[in-house]
């Protein structure tokens, strides 16, 4: 399988090149951490390379998004014109607020629906998607015998058609059982997991490899900071 760069100075050294095509990866951590930065990045890495990339903005309006990446330099517009950035969008949409006519908007809980938007994406030779940001407790209120396939699915999806699948997931500050179960369902089902935390007494951003598969990578914590540009690694 290719290795997929993730634009991020220093990091694709560390993990031999990049995250391999055709692999569920989990962004884990608290808010502010630093996931969907990464995510974003990511995305933003293929467009520069000149792959098709898809977002599932879930509770961000879609020109909020637009203006997050623009924030970095990332002007994700004329990619989007171009049919090289497709949005879709499994949140709630509420009346009387417009639809945005660059969404594709999906109901999660419609599995077969999920699998027609997911093979869309497909046929329009995306390489890179990302999700989020999910919660654990948004987890906690699907029945694990629903999750179950749908996470089956995913997996076969991004590995057969050669996409590397991200999920952006809040961590719970207080866990029930139910979330505890759903969360470890979605967990151990990921090829990659990436931890995401704030170090209160450095006062830095810092992240891990929980998990990577087939890939020799460091287990420290590694810091890094939020600029401009994205994500950088400070000296580890």
């Amino acid at each position: 399988m290719a290795k997929l760069e993730t634009g991020i100075k220093g990091f694709d050294e560390l993990i031999d090149g990049g995250i391999e095509s055709g692999s569920r990866n989990i962004l884990y951590g608290l808010p502010g951490t630093g996931k969907t930065v990464f995510a974003m990045q990511f995305l933003w890495q293929g467009l520069r390379r000149g792959e098709t990339v898809a977002y599932d903005v879930m509770d961000k309006p879609f020109p909020r998004l637009k203006a997050y990446f623009k924030s970095f330099g990332w002007n994700i517009e004329p990619y989007i014109a171009r049919g090289k950035f497709i949005a879709i969008q499994a949140f709630p949409h509420f009346e009387p607020y417009p639809k945005d006519s660059k969404v594709i908007y999906f109901n999660l809980e419609d599995f077969e629906e999920m699998k027609r938007i997911d093979k869309l994406l497909s046929e329009k030779g995306v390489t890179r998607f990302a999700a989020g940001d999910f919660s654990e407790q948004l987890f906690g209120l699907y029945d694990l015998k629903y999750m179950e396939p749908v996470e089956d699915w995913t997996i076969n999806w991004s590995h057969y058609d050669n996409i590397v699948n991200i999920d952006i997931m809040t961590a719970a500050t207080q866990k029930d059982l139910t979330t505890q179960r759903a969360t470890d369902l979605d967990l151990n089902k990921a090829h990659n997991i990436f931890l995401f935390r704030f170090n209160e007494e450095k006062l830095q951003r810092e992240l891990r490899i929980m998990k990577m598969e087939g890939c020799e990578h460091p287990l420290e914590w590694i810091p890094f900071k939020i600029t401009s540009k994205g994500i950088e690694l400070l000296q580890i």
